[in-house]
């Protein structure tokens, strides 16, 4: 007999290939603990990249599974990365998309947040609030170093004649581009970690409920707001 049947979380608004669930005995339901439980190790697993036997117990995963989990929320975080800085991620080799997600890996493990108790609303969902400081690392980059940056990469390419290339060399040369921009943007966040700041307390309520298939889990649209409010860009 297992607890409640729970169902992993959709992160940052498109749900991960790994999605697991476990089996409930009949009648049997999600308590408060449980939920609140459940949304401190999903932020836990998520953010931070660590993870107890009771929530391993609670969501029904092996400690491998859990590992496999977290890798697949940095990648998806790298998605959104990659589209707010504009990396072309089909032309970027393994050693650069590594950087970023060492980086995003890094950034995360800083995040701030509190999980309050879950109040019932009623027989089988509950109201979980979560207080969060929002990290303004990306925003610092945006509003106050990329336009430079741009600028001076940019100028490293002005004199780069095109049509003088043959295919090969032009292609070649793309590639070497989007590296070197994908490693520039990382290397400039990185650069400015240390001036990272936390906004004002912000709270968001998050829901978990069962869904038509009776399982239960925090919506895709609940853990999409939160991580939008936990990692602004």
């Amino acid at each position: 007999m297992r607890g409640p049947v729970i169902r992993r979380w959709g992160a940052v608004g498109a749900a991960l290939v790994l999605v697991l669930s476990l089996s409930a005995c009949q009648g049997e339901t999600m308590t408060a603990f449980d939920a609140t439980a459940y949304v401190q190790g999903v932020l836990n697993e998520t953010y931070k990249g660590t993870w107890d036997n009771a929530f391993l117990d609670l969501v029904d995963l092996t400690d491998g599974e859990a590992q496999d989990a977290y890798e697949a929320s940095l990648k998806e975080e790298y998605k959104r990365f990659a589209y707010q800085f504009d990396l072309n991620d089909s032309l970027l080799t393994e050693e650069t998309r590594q950087s970023a997600l060492d980086l995003l890996a890094e950034v995360s493990a800083k995040a701030r947040y509190t999980v309050q108790q879950a109040v019932a609303l009623d027989d089988t969902r509950y109201a979980v609030e979560v207080s969060v400081r929002p990290m303004d690392l990306f925003i610092q980059v945006r509003e106050d170093a990329l336009a430079d940056f741009q600028t001076q990469f940019t100028e490293q390419y002005t004199d780069v004649d095109l049509d003088g290339l043959s295919e090969e060399e032009r292609t070649n040369l793309v590639t070497e581009y989007e590296n070197a921009w994908a490693n520039g943007i990382v290397e400039l966040c990185q650069s400015r970690m240390g001036l990272m700041g936390y906004g004002d307390v912000e709270s968001i309520l998050v829901m978990v409920a069962p869904d038509d298939d009776g399982l239960y889990t925090m919506g895709d649209n609940d853990f999409s707001n939160l991580s939008a409010l936990i990692l602004p860009y």
